[in-house]
């Protein structure tokens, strides 16, 4: 199965040199469960680059980015149409942090920037409804690293997960959409890093407990088979029509 990763944000170059790119995270995430199915291709969104056609690929990926979906970047506005294409064409579409809120705006729902500032570090995403490709079961644990946040869903989308901090942390729509504000590709040096630099935007208390935070196990590769299992499922009944 072919899935486009549409690349919208990069690493900070004061730590650039230590760690990979967002698309190479996710192809360490999916490494890590064992997944040859899904063959994995960048489109770096942010530099004006997109498919020539949503049906260039089977499936899509919207990484994180330091952008906001309010942000005037001239990349933006033609992403949000090429998620209201993806989702005409109901191609299987995955949303991390960034992804997850240019895709509730993309298809109505509203993101603003929250003015508590940071929800960061480890912490459960409390389960309200499990759809057929995921387990039953009533949390996860994810990284969390946002200011932003969807305050109102898309139409036609089923809330699916909230945390202490957001309320919409996880979202799918029908087959298609899979959501999510966490970050299961995020390994817990590149998030203490990230912490650290943003030191001064995040309060050092928060910081502090943000790092504490990281001493738990988060379940990244439980998402990974999530999303293995959503494309899966998305190719399964494409075939049965």
């Amino acid at each position: 199965m072919k899935i486009a990763i549409l690349e919208t944000g990069r690493i900070n170059e004061q730590i650039a040199d230590r760690f990979d790119r967002y698309p190479e995270m996710f192809r360490t995430m999916f490494a890590a469960i064992g997944d040859a199915d899904l063959v994995f291709t960048d489109i770096p969104v942010l530099e004006g680059v997109f498919p020539d056609s949503v049906d260039a690929y089977d499936g899509y990926l919207v990484t994180g980015s330091a952008a906001g979906v309010y942000d005037d970047y001239d990349w933006i506005d033609p992403l949000k149409a090429f998620i209201r294409d993806i989702h005409a064409a109901r191609k299987p579409l995955v949303g991390v942090c960034f992804g997850h809120q240019v895709i509730a705006e993309a298809l109505g729902g509203r993101c603003i920037k929250w003015p508590d500032g940071f929800g960061v570090g480890t912490c459960d995403v409390t389960l309200a409804n499990t759809p057929g490709w995921m387990p039953d079961r009533e949390s996860v644990r994810l990284i969390h690293f946002h200011q932003d946040q969807v305050t109102a869903l898309p139409e036609g989308a089923t809330h699916l997960g909230s945390t202490g901090y957001c309320a919409n942390a996880m979202y799918y729509i029908d087959d298609h959409v899979f959501s999510m504000q966490g970050h299961p590709e995020f390994s817990a040096d590149y998030t203490a890093a990230l912490l650290n630099l943003r030191a001064a935007d995040i309060g050092d208390d928060r910081v502090t407990g943000a790092i504490a935070d990281l001493a738990q196990e988060h379940e990244g590769t439980t998402i990974a088979r999530w999303i293995q299992a959503f494309f899966a499922s998305h190719m399964t009944s494409k075939s049965a029509a």
